[in-house]
């Protein structure tokens, strides 16, 4: 390789690995992120890096797609602040992250502090309905530094989908079923218990809070409209992933038998 040659590639790595050709992140380049007309999305199970980047005078907001399907329930986390986006101190209201979830018509739903800091930011939301919610966005935005962000201030967000299964319950003939819950978390959970008949038919819906570390008991035969039937049960709720565990237990009165069914996390 002649010298001319190493001194082109020199200059061609030097290009590539400068800090200006990562002004702004590929979202803001190839999705115009920055309101609820983005082609931003993201998906559960998914890992993005993002930056608060103002550009020509105009603080950077990041907004994501997202398609909440029936009965279920998500949580976003934002975490891995680097820059001006983990102020100090943190626990100065309106000085922390904007991590919101904007529903059709604009209203928001905030996130929460999570960690020793506070500065990270997770947020909790659930469709109660039989249809697939599509207009609703994810919006991250900084009240710090606005404008004069630079692309140093980065974070990463990931999406969970929290929603649990459980393929069988049994209240017919002999049987009768029992749901056991447990809250491995040290906050309320609220969660919803949807029956379904095994065509798929919803039944009911069992609604309860879960004390921090707290288990609850629910004879299922006692819910309106699962008496005498038999299928599967599906939990959405506002905890983080992980944070349920459970099972559905038939029992058998004349023999004593006993029959477990796991609760199982959708998964990523």
């Amino acid at each position: 390789m002649s010298t001319k040659s190493v001194l082109v590639y020199g200059l061609a790595a030097s290009v590539l690995v400068s800090p200006a050709a990562h002004a702004r992140d590929i979202w803001d380049l190839t999705g115009n992120d920055g309101s609820n007309a983005t082609r931003s999305e993201i998906a559960p199970g998914a890992l993005q890096v993002h930056d608060l980047e103002g550009v020509g005078g105009v603080a950077d907001q990041d907004w994501f797609r997202i398609s909440q399907k029936p009965y279920s329930s998500y949580e976003v986390l934002v975490d891995g602040l680097t820059g001006g986006l983990a102020p100090v101190p943190v626990t100065v209201p309106g000085t922390e992250l904007g991590v919101h979830l904007v529903r059709d018509g604009g209203a928001v739903v905030p996130s929460m502090a999570l960690g020793a800091s506070g500065s990270a930011r997770v947020l909790y939301f659930r469709n109660e309905s039989a249809a697939s919610i599509d207009n609703e966005f994810v919006r991250v935005s900084n009240p710090l530094c606005l404008a004069t962000c630079t692309a140093n201030e980065q974070y990463r967000i990931r999406l969970f989908d929290t929603t649990y299964g459980i393929p069988r319950f049994n209240n017919s003939a002999t049987q009768l079923t029992v749901l056991i819950l447990q809250n491995t978390s040290d906050r309320v959970v609220y969660f919803n218990a949807y029956f379904f008949d095994g065509n798929g038919t919803g039944l009911s819906v069992s609604s309860h809070n879960l004390p921090p570390f707290g288990t609850l008991v629910l004879n299922t035969a006692t819910v309106p409209g699962v008496a005498g039937t038999s299928g599967s049960i599906i939990i959405n709720n506002d905890g983080r992933y992980g944070v349920l565990t459970g099972k559905a237990v038939s029992l058998e009165p004349a023999t004593g038998f006993t029959f477990d069914t796991a609760m199982v996390a959708r998964g990523q």
